[in-house]
């Protein structure tokens, strides 16, 4: 408030005077933004191309939101402020907002062809909301505070309720036509180009395009008179009644001031000192995320060792529930073993080459061991004759040459032990699998054929089709179970009570924690229901 430690100033400048005015209040700042916000959408209702529906539209909508804002500063802020915010300029700007919005709703219903008489309404309310801006603007009171605006605005309004009047009695004289009434047609024709040759009067000094929209709409209005007139006095002959003999035309308002609403974040903005907030209300809203942090980490904890369960289970099942019950599949070879047979048939000799790199190997083996053989007579004839030296001359050390090449020997012979055990697991292997090689690298029809094909009776599928019941159950439960999971998340991501803490006495804090936390008793019920659940579906299966 004014004089007060946070008080800042905010100066206004009036828009019909020019004067500055300074108060250091947050509801005068308030009221300014507010002024200002019901200006912006004035204009950008202005600005709107109205030629298209959608244009129409968002014109209508603007111009509703403006009348809005200015009904809102109206009933809610001191008029006292400044000029531009007195109950008599608001009340004007409110019916001159309101009134375009109608018009905005007069132009879309004349495009969409509707009924004469609720077109001649909609254009009646158009005049009734621009009389009470005319009204204002004759007020001595509102004309002093206008100053020298009041002249153009209150012949530019009354140039617009001349013209729409003439709209309106120009529709009546058409459902007039419509209802055989020539008569009451002809006079509503009349009232009507008498009401536009006021409008043109009026507006003298207004643009080209105002002139423009006034010329044709006089030869529309002309020509329905003239039309009118003739076929009246050459065919129909009927009394033309006065004016005030008809019924008036009352207004239908189709429009409204949409409410504003200052604390809503999608007018206002992110609220810029939301974590503006005591240390104490900080630290206690650390304890609460401490509080939420443990409640996931104890389901969490929960979920895991079910999760871990159920892994190990459907491992050890290896069952995919697609295919479960699917025995037509067993009519058809596979598409991986498709695959293995169209790479072998790229490569025809495959199993014949195999063959040969086995004998090749074989026999490379056998000349390797021959060779190792002979190099062991060789070494072992040395020593004979180097023990014959030594029992005849006397011992001396053996030659270092001798020794190296036994232990070269015995090395060499280990590693051809290892290969030969190779080669012999190697050979089963291939014998083996040398029938199925030849089985897949010939015709895909003896492959099918020495395929097995289960056979299964009416009791075992229904087994089966059970079985896959239960599977897709355990899909769904887990599916659920991770839609919870992240249900939990969110909502404690979201969860934020800083705003609560601020005005929460310290000693109820503990008491806080515990209703807060209370909202999450449902969810953790939902997923106790989905972990408790998962017992009896594995023992089903």
């Amino acid at each position: 408030g004014s004089g007060e430690e946070a008080a800042a100033p905010v100066t206004w400048t009036e828009i019909f005077s020019g004067k500055t005015v300074t108060i250091d209040e947050i509801c005068y700042e308030q009221a300014c933004i507010l002024y200002n916000l019901g200006a912006l959408h004035s204009m950008l209702g202005a600005v709107d191309n109205r030629v298209t529906e959608e244009g129409m539209k968002v014109s209508c909508t603007h111009f509703q939101c403006s009348a809005g804002a200015f009904s809102y500063l109206r009933d809610h802020f001191s008029h006292s402020y400044s000029v531009d915010m007195s109950h008599q300029i608001l009340n004007l700007n409110i019916n001159l907002m309101l009134g375009q919005a109608q018009e905005c709703l007069l132009e879309k219903s004349m495009l969409d062809n509707r009924k004469s008489f609720l077109v001649a309404r909609i254009s009646a309310q158009v005049v009734d909301y621009y009389k009470e801006a005319c009204r204002a603007l004759e007020n001595s009171e509102t004309a002093s505070l206008i100053g020298k605006f009041q002249k153009d605005w209150k012949k530019l309004v009354q140039m617009k309720i001349y013209y729409y009047a003439a709209v309106a009695h120009l529709h009546m004289g058409k459902q007039s036509e419509e209802q055989q009434k020539y008569g009451e047609r002809l006079a509503y024709f009349q009232s009507s180009l008498d009401k536009l040759n006021e409008a043109i009067k009026y507006a003298k000094g207004q643009p080209e395009t105002v002139q423009e929209a006034l010329r044709f709409t006089m030869d529309v209005i002309g020509g329905k008179y003239n039309s009118a007139k003739k076929d009246n006095d050459f065919i129909y002959h009927e009394a033309v009644p006065p004016l005030d003999s008809l019924s008036s035309v009352k207004g239908a308002s189709l429009v409204k001031a949409l409410p504003v609403n200052p604390t809503d974040p999608n007018v206002t903005g992110p609220d810029i000192f939301a974590k503006l907030v005591p240390m104490e209300a900080h630290e206690a809203s650390s304890l609460y995320s401490e509080e939420k942090a443990k409640l996931l980490r104890d389901v969490m904890a929960k979920i895991d060792g079910k999760n871990e369960v159920l892994e190990q289970f459907m491992d050890s099942l290896r069952i995919d529930p697609e295919s479960i019950d699917n025995l037509d599949m067993y009519n058809h070879i596979p598409p991986a073993l498709m695959e293995k047979c169209a790479a072998l048939s790229v490569r025809p000799d495959t199993v014949k080459n195999l063959v040969q790199s086995m004998q090749v190997l074989s026999g490379v083996y056998t000349d390797v061991e021959a060779s190792l053989r002979e190099f062991k007579d060789l070494i072992d004839q040395d020593e004979l004759t180097e023990q014959k030296f030594q029992e005849a001359i006397g011992k001396r050390t053996a030659p270092s040459g001798m020794t190296e090449l036994s232990k070269e020997w015995s090395k060499y012979m280990e590693v051809h032990e290892k290969a030969s055990f190779t080669n012999t697991e190697l050979h089963k292997a291939m014998n083996l699998h040398i029938s199925n090689l030849r089985l897949l690298s010939g015709p895909l029809e003896d492959l099918r054929a020495a395929l097995p094909t289960p056979t299964v009776s009416d009791e075992e599928k229904g087994i089966l089709q059970n079985m896959k019941r239960i599977l897709l159950k355990v899909e769904e439960m887990r599916d659920q179970r991770s839609s919870l999971i992240q249900q939990l998340r969110d909502t404690i991501q979201k969860d934020d009570i800083t705003t609560t803490l601020v005005t929460t006495d310290h000693s109820e804090m503990k008491k806080l924690f515990e209703e807060q936390l209370k909202k999450y008793d449902q969810l953790k019920v939902y997923i106790d229901q989905n972990l408790a659940a998962q017992e009896n579906i594995l023992k089903a299966l």
